[in-house]
C-alpha cells in the first residue's frame, strides 16, 4: 500500500507544481490557488459557527482559516510544523489584528501564543479539526505527504481527549485535488467534509482510524511531544 501511495504522491505532486508553481519538497503539500476561498466557504459552515476552539495543521494554505478563527473570536489549538514544537494555544487577544497575517504563519506560530507543555499542561476541548492534504477522494479518504502528521495529529487530539470519534473534520483543497479513489490505511484519517473555493462535499459516515498513539512508528514516535504525552 506505501509503494502504492508514494508513486500516487509523485504523480499528484508533478501535476500541482504545474498548476500552481512554488519551491516545495517533492510529495508535500501545495499552496492551491483560492485558499482564501476555501477558507471563507468554511466560515459559512454551521460546523464552523458552533465552534468555539479550532484544532488546525500548520499548512499554507490554512493561513486565512486561522486568521478568520481569530477575527471571529474563536481560540486555535495549532500544530506547529512537523509538530517539532507540538502543539500551541492561540487565543484572540493573543495577537493583535494588524500582526495576524505574519503571526500565524507555520513558523510562527510557537511565538505566537501559549505552548502545550505536557503532561502538566492540558490543551482543553476542540469542536473542529481543520486541515489540507495533497489529494482527497469523495468518500473522504484523505491523501497526506506521507510523514503520518495527519494522523498523528488525530491520535495525539484523541489521547489528550481534545477531540472525540464525533468531532468533525473539514479538508481544504482545490477542487483539482478531488480524485476519484485513494487507496486507504486502516490508521488514515477521513474527512467529513471537503471544503474547496467553489463547494463543500458531505461525506456521511465516515470510517474513523484505528490505532492510537502508542502505536506510531518511528520518527513519530519519538518526538518530545509523544513521549510526553504518553507520559501524562
Amino acid at each position: 500500500m506505501s509503494e502504492e501511495k508514494n508513486a500516487l504522491r509523485q504523480k499528484l505532486s508533478t501535476r500541482w507544481q504545474y498548476l500552481w508553481p512554488q519551491d516545495l519538497h517533492p510529495g508535500r503539500v501545495p499552496f492551491f490557488e483560492g485558499a482564501g476561498q476555501a477558507a471563507e466557504r468554511l466560515r459559512r459552515l454551521k460546523e464552523y459557527h458552533l465552534t468555539r476552539v479550532l484544532a488546525v495543521t500548520p499548512e499554507p494554505s490554512l493561513l486565512q482559516v486561522r486568521i478568520n478563527a481569530l477575527n471571529d473570536n474563536k481560540s486555535l489549538l495549532a500544530a506547529t510544523p512537523g509538530m517539532k514544537q507540538g502543539l500551541i494555544r492561540i487565543a484572540p487577544q493573543d495577537v493583535p489584528l494588524p500582526l495576524r497575517s505574519r503571526s500565524l504563519r507555520g513558523w510562527s506560530l510557537a511565538e505566537s501564543g501559549h505552548p502545550v507543555r505536557l503532561p502538566a499542561s492540558r490543551p482543553g476541548k476542540a469542536e473542529l479539526v481543520v486541515g489540507t492534504a495533497l489529494a482527497v477522494d469523495r468518500r473522504g479518504r484523505i491523501l497526506g505527504d506521507g510523514r503520518g502528521l495527519w494522523d498523528f495529529t488525530w491520535a495525539l487530539l484523541k489521547h489528550l481527549g481534545v477531540i472525540t470519534d464525533a468531532t468533525p473534520v473539514a479538508v481544504l483543497v482545490h477542487d483539482e485535488q478531488i480524485v476519484e479513489e485513494l487507496p486507504q490505511d486502516p490508521w488514515d484519517l477521513m474527512a467529513d467534509l471537503v471544503v474547496t473555493p467553489q463547494r463543500v462535499l458531505r461525506i456521511p459516515a465516515v470510517r474513523r482510524p484505528k490505532g492510537s498513539l502508542r502505536d506510531l512508528p518511528e520518527p513519530l514516535a519519538s518526538l518530545p511531544v509523544t513521549q510526553a504525552a504518553l507520559g501524562s
